[in-house]
This record gives C-alpha cells, sequence and structure tokens, in this order.
C-alpha cells in the first residue's frame, strides 16, 4: 500500500467526507482530500462523470501506474477495508 494514495473528492462539510478522511488516516495512508465546498458546479461534474449522486466520492490511486480505481463513497469504502488487519 506504499504506493498507493487515496483521493476523497468532497466538502469539509460533509460529515461522511470527514469521516472518510478520518478512516484513512487511522490507517496511516497517503489521502489528499479536494475539497469543493464553494465550487459545486466542478464537484457536479465528478458525479456525472463518476455516475455516483453523493458525496464523498472515494478513488483509489496506484502511484506506480497512475491507474485510478474507483471504490464509492464512505459505505464503500469501509467495505473496502473490511477484511484487513
Amino acid at each position: 500500500m506504499i504506493n498507493t494514495r487515496y483521493i476523497i473528492i468532497g466538502r469539509y462539510s460533509c460529515p461522511f467526507c470527514c469521516m472518510a478522511i478520518d478512516l484513512c488516516t487511522a490507517k496511516d495512508l497517503k489521502t489528499v482530500f479536494l475539497n469543493y465546498e464553494s465550487e459545486q458546479d466542478i464537484l457536479e461534474d465528478y458525479k456525472q462523470y463518476y455516475k455516483f449522486e453523493t458525496v464523498p466520492i472515494i478513488l483509489k490511486n496506484c502511484l506506480e501506474t497512475g491507474m485510478v480505481n474507483f471504490i464509492g463513497g464512505y459505505k464503500e469504502l469501509v467495505e473496502h477495508f473490511s477484511g484487513e488487519d
């Protein structure tokens, strides 16, 4: 997981965005948070692109290859990590 980072797209005012950040931080993962609090049009573009209606939109990014995988939202992130540890 050293060459992996998680990209969280959302707003600081969203409790699920904050919980996703906290979960990744607790797991000591590289995390980037893209806050679009005041740029709703950009956030809507992400929602349309990923066909996901809510935030956060969470992506797993391999830093070696550049490959990006869509995980989903907070619930899907928790499921993604279930069975680890």
